[in-house]
Formats: C-alpha cells, sequence, structure tokens
C-alpha cells in the first residue's frame, strides 16, 4: 500500500496539489481533509495534479466527486492534471470525464 502524500503550489489564480500515491477507502479520508482549506480559500482555481497516482478505486473516485460537489459549491473550478492511462480509462468508463475538467499538463490547466 502506498503511502499517500501531497505537494503544494500556491499561484496568483491557483492552488496545484501534487497527490503522491494511492487514491482508495484508506487514504481517501486524507485526501479530502487535505484539500479542504484549498477548496474554502481565496484561489478561484484548483489544480489536482494526478500523475503520480497509480491507482484509485471506487471510494477515490467518491472522494473526487465530492472535492468537485464542494468546489462548484464555492462557486470555484476544479481541473483533473496528468491522468495515467490506467486512470484516465477508468473515469471514461464510469463517464466521470463527462463532469470533469481532465487536462494533460499544469501549464494547459492554468489557462
Amino acid at each position: 500500500m502506498n503511502e499517500i502524500s501531497f505537494q503544494v503550489q500556491e499561484m496568483d489564480d491557483a492552488v496545484v496539489v501534487r497527490i503522491i500515491g494511492d487514491i482508495d477507502a484508506y487514504h481517501s479520508p486524507k485526501l479530502k481533509e487535505n484539500l479542504e482549506d484549498h477548496i474554502r480559500g481565496d484561489c478561484p482555481t484548483l489544480l489536482l495534479d494526478l500523475s503520480m497516482v497509480p491507482y484509485i478505486d471506487s471510494a477515490g473516485l467518491g472522494t473526487l466527486v465530492s472535492v468537485l460537489r464542494e468546489t462548484r459549491n464555492y462557486k470555484k473550478t476544479l481541473k483533473l492534471i496528468g491522468l495515467r492511462q490506467n486512470i484516465r480509462r477508468i473515469f471514461e468508463m464510469t463517464r466521470l470525464d463527462k463532469i470533469f475538467i481532465i487536462m494533460d499538463t499544469v501549464e494547459e490547466g492554468l489557462k
């Protein structure tokens, strides 16, 4: 089981949170807790860099949907960045790629 960690980079109009490790039932509460301050903060855009996430399960997907709902409640934009091919396939199979903004790079997400 990979431990989850976060690297945060704050910019003028966005906060980039690089998630490192699995997003699963075990790590989802820590992910949500880590993102809460950023969701409630002043930046209008939250970018989640998932390029270092090798695995996500249904609990992880549910957590990301919950985070999306919260960011919308706070009138903010959430973008997912750098999904690995296996993770992207899960989003496509569950049709979550239709509700999330998914970009390949942080630079794209900042536009």
